[in-house]
C-alpha cells in the first residue's frame, strides 16, 4: 500500500498515474500513527513546502520502520536581487515584515494597503487577527474548492476579495490580477517553478509591488525527487 500526501496539482497527477498502474493507494492530508495501523510499503509526500514541518514526525516514523519516504521537492526559485523583495524564513517573520511594510505604506499613501495573498488559507487567521489588519485589505487566492472559499468567508474575507482559481498562472495572468485588485504587496512563498513563483515575482516587480517572500526551509527530506516523472520512475523501479 502506498500513502500519498498532499492536495497539490502534482499530487493529483501522481494519484492518477499510480491508480492507472493498479497500485493500492490511500491519499491523506494529515497523519497520525492511528492512520497507519496497516504499515504502508511507501510514503509519497507531494505536499507543499509549507508542510515540511507538519510531516516531520511521519518521516521519523518511516525511518524507524525502514519504510521509504519519497519527497517531491520542487527546485528552489532563483530570487532576483531587488529592494522590493523582502525574503523571510518562516511565517512569524513574514507577519513582522508585513506589519512593517503595511504601516510604512499606509503612512505614505494615506489609505488601506492591499495585500494579495497567494499562500492559501492556511494560517490566514493570523493575518486577519493581526494588529495591522485594520490598515489592510486582504485579497486571497485559493484553489476553487468550496471548503476553502467558505473558510475565507468565515474569517470575514469579502467574496469580492476571494480569487478561487487553479494555477499555474502565467506572468500575464498574475499581472492582470494584481493590477485589477490594486495590489500594493504580494505575500507569497517559494513553491518553486512548478508553483509559479517566478511568474508571480516577475509580474509583481513589473508593477512595482513590494513582495514579502517566505523562502524554502532546508529540512532534510530523505529520498528526494524533483519532478513527477522522476518520482514515477523511482516507483516503477522500487515499488
Amino acid at each position: 500500500m502506498i500513502i500519498l500526501l498532499g492536495e497539490t496539482a502534482a499530487a493529483r497527477e501522481i494519484s492518477a498515474c499510480l491508480r492507472s498502474r493498479k497500485l493500492e493507494l490511500v491519499r491523506m492530508q494529515t497523519w497520525s500513527e492511528r492512520t497507519c495501523l496497516h504499515s504502508p510499503n511507501l510514503i509519497i509526500d507531494a505536499s507543499p513546502p509549507s508542510s515540511s514541518l507538519k510531516f516531520a514526525p511521519l518521516r521519523n516514523w518511516c525511518e524507524q520502520r525502514n519504510i521509504p519516504y519519497l519527497r517531491l521537492e520542487r527546485p528552489e526559485t532563483i530570487i532576483p536581487d531587488n529592494p522590493l523583495i523582502y525574503p523571510v524564513v518562516n511565517w512569524e517573520d513574514a507577519l513582522l515584515q508585513l506589519e512593517q511594510r503595511v504601516c510604512t505604506l499606509s503612512q505614505e499613501k494615506g489609505r488601506l494597503i492591499t495585500i494579495f495573498v497567494t499562500t492559501g488559507s492556511h494560517q490566514l487567521e493570523t493575518i486577519v487577527q493581526s494588529s495591522f489588519a485594520r490598515l489592510a485589505r486582504l485579497v486571497i487566492r485559493v484553489l476553487p474548492e468550496g471548503r476553502l472559499v467558505q473558510k475565507c468567508q468565515d474569517m470575514g474575507i469579502s467574496p469580492r476579495d476571494i480569487v478561487a482559481m487553479q494555477g499555474q498562472f502565467s506572468k500575464e495572468v498574475n499581472r492582470v490580477l494584481f493590477k485589477f485588485y490594486g495590489a500594493d504587496i504580494l505575500f507569497t512563498r517559494d513553491s518553486g517553478l512548478a508553483g509559479g513563483t517566478d511568474t508571480k515575482i516577475s509580474a509583481a516587480l513589473e508593477l512595482g509591488l513590494e513582495i514579502v517572500l517566505i523562502k524554502r526551509n532546508t529540512i532534510c527530506q530523505g529520498l528526494t525527487v524533483n519532478s513527477v516523472k522522476e518520482l514515477l520512475d523511482w516507483v516503477d523501479a522500487n515499488a
